[in-house]
C-alpha cells in the first residue's frame, strides 16, 4: 500500500521541486522522475514505475498533464495502473481518484484528458499560423544559432558559411569546426544558403 509519485517536467532546464515537495507533503515515499515529454509514451522512468507497480498502490500526480499528454496514452496509462490493482489520484485534480469504483470519476477523467489535448493542438496550431504570418512579413528566421556575431564566434560563423560554399559536405563541417548539424542548417538557411 505504497504511495508512489510520479513527476515530470519536459525539459531539462525545469524544475521538478515544486512536484516533489507537494508530493512529499501527502505522503509519497517512491518517486519516478524524469524530464522528458509529455506527449511520448517513451519515457523510462513512467515504463519502469508501471513494471514495478503493486497492487494497493496509489500513484500520486501533482496534475493529470505530468502523466500524459494525450488522451489515448493516458488513458492506457490509466488502464495499466488499474490491471496492477494500484490507483491514482491527482493534487490538482482533487476529482480524479480510481482508488474506488465510481464511474463519474471515469466520465471526469475522459473529458479533462480530451481537453488537454485539444488546448495543447490549439497552441500547436496558433504557434505555427504565427511562425507563417511571420515568415511571409520575413521576421521569422527560425531558432538563433549558437554562434553569435563578434570575436571567435562571427569567425567561425564566417569559416562555416565559406566552408559550405567550397562544396565541403555538412558532416565535414560539424566535425571540423565541432558544432551540431542543426546549428549549421540554421545558419545557412539565415544566410539564404539552404
Amino acid at each position: 500500500m505504497r504511495k508512489i509519485g510520479y513527476i515530470r517536467v519536459s525539459s531539462q532546464g525545469q524544475n521538478t521541486a515544486r512536484q516533489k515537495k507537494a508530493l512529499k507533503e501527502i505522503g509519497c515515499t517512491v518517486f519516478y522522475e524524469e524530464k522528458i515529454s509529455g506527449a511520448t509514451m517513451e519515457r523510462p522512468e513512467l515504463q519502469r514505475m508501471l513494471e514495478e507497480l503493486e497492487k494497493g498502490d496509489t500513484v500520486i500526480v501533482h496534475e493529470i498533464s505530468r502523466l500524459s499528454r494525450s488522451t489515448k496514452d493516458l488513458l492506457e496509462i490509466i488502464d495499466n495502473i488499474k490491471l496492477k490493482g494500484a490507483g491514482l489520484k491527482s493534487i490538482s485534480e482533487t476529482w480524479l481518484d480510481t482508488t474506488g469504483d465510481n464511474p463519474m470519476n471515469e466520465f471526469l477523467l475522459t473529458i479533462f484528458s480530451g481537453l488537454v489535448q485539444f488546448e495543447r493542438k490549439t497552441i500547436k496550431q496558433r504557434q505555427e499560423e504565427g511562425i507563417e504570418i511571420a515568415k511571409s512579413e520575413g521576421k521569422f528566421k527560425g531558432r538563433k544559432t549558437k554562434l553569435v556575431e563578434g570575436g571567435k564566434e562571427e569567425q567561425r560563423m564566417t569559416a562555416i558559411i565559406e566552408a559550405y560554399k567550397q562544396g565541403k559536405s555538412i558532416r565535414d563541417i560539424r566535425t571540423t569546426f565541432k558544432v551540431g548539424t542543426g546549428t549549421i542548417y540554421r545558419l545557412l538557411e539565415r544566410e539564404g544558403l539552404r
